[in-house]
């Protein structure tokens, strides 16, 4: 139930409110429903990773792949392990990495946020 609750807050929050904002939902969420530390964890980082990973997809379709294309080449320049694997593989690995850790975290900090004032 927390993933889906995640899921769908962070996904109507983030039309209209910064990136960021799927940390607060994250741990009120977290602080709220899960039972235990590990599902808060997994139930934050799978949600939000699934978030930006389905977000990731809408704007490779809609741009034709030429978004993941430039952005990839950013990273690449920069990371240099990353000139052997496809743009569009490592762009959807670094967004979900981003966001489950922090959704993820957060929900975690939450649920210990909870643990601690009861």
């Amino acid at each position: 139930m927390p993933f889906i609750i995640i899921l769908v807050v962070s996904a109507i929050a983030q039309l209209f409110l910064p990136w960021w904002v799927i940390a607060p939902i994250a741990f009120l969420v977290g602080m709220l429903k899960s039972k235990s530390a590990g599902s808060s964890f997994f139930a934050g980082a799978g949600a939000i990773a699934t978030l930006w990973i389905a977000y990731a997809l809408y704007l490779n379709i809609s741009s034709d792949g030429l978004m993941l294309t430039r952005i990839g080449n950013l990273f690449s320049e920069s990371l240099k392990f990353l000139k052997n694997i496809p743009y569009s593989i490592s762009f959807f690995v670094i967004m979900a990495l981003i966001g489950g850790l922090v959704g993820g975290f957060s929900a975690l900090a939450g649920y210990q946020f909870k643990q601690l004032v009861k």
